[in-house]
């Protein structure tokens, strides 16, 4: 049986797939490759092309950032997973970092799920992970937890320690003040692994250089 494979590309250095990752790309008939602008060009893609065999299929998916047309765009992919699935070809979705973290592949997974078709998920590495590294800061010590959330959620920190926050883009300057504010040191690393890779600790040049695809570590001192 034909199956649908969501493949987490980790957050955008070629070097850091998983073998595991490599050989499914490099097996599949199709490539689903999401991208978050209509016509835009998908990291994802660019991060894996190069293991993509020749004569593959490779659709690009428009998926809009939530509102009633996510959830169309979410279904139109599912269909023509699902053709391809019943023609008996294997389908690779290209996910940046780990499928299951924010990731519209989750809303894709449980259309599939729902119908019946065999799904295999194989994780990526992600974006607060890879960026711990490049910027050499801790995530977590011992037995202290790690609270991950979105900056739009910042409201739901209640002193914990170890912070790490994604989707800050264009509302920085209220995450950096809300963290000087309640006592916490921060690192903000933008396009982590990837061409333009920059770690910034001062507030102005955050300000000055932000990007969307970035994230913030903090710790309470």
């Amino acid at each position: 049986m034909s199956k649908l494979y969501g493949i987490g590309v980790g957050p955008g250095d070629k070097e850091l797939l998983t073998l595991k990752a490599v050989k499914t790309i490099q097996n599949a008939d199709v490539i689903i490759v999401p991208s978050a602008k209509n016509g835009g060009k998908s990291i994802a893609y660019e991060t894996a092309k190069d293991f993509i065999k020749d004569g593959a299929e490779i659709l690009v998916k428009h998926f809009p950032m939530g509102g009633p047309e996510q959830e169309i765009k979410i279904r139109e992919a599912a269909k023509a997973v699902e053709e391809r699935l019943k023609n008996g070809q294997d389908v690779v979705f290209l996910t940046i970092g780990d499928p299951f973290i924010y990731s519209t592949y989750i809303y894709l997974l449980q259309n599939l799920q729902k119908d019946g078709f065999e799904v295999e998920t194989v994780p990526g590495i992600t974006s607060f992970c890879a960026c711990a590294s490049v910027a050499n800061e801790y995530l977590v010590i011992g037995d202290e937890p790690l609270l991950i959330l979105p900056a739009s959620r910042l409201d739901e920190v209640k002193g914990q320690k170890n912070l790490a926050i994604m989707k800050v883009y264009k509302i920085e300057e209220k995450v950096l003040n809300f963290l000087e504010q309640n006592g916490y040191k921060y690192v903000y690393i933008k396009k982590a692994g990837r061409e333009g890779q920059e770690i910034l600790r001062n507030k102005e040049e955050i300000l000055k250089n932000r990007e969307y695809m970035s994230l913030i570590i903090a710790h309470k001192l």
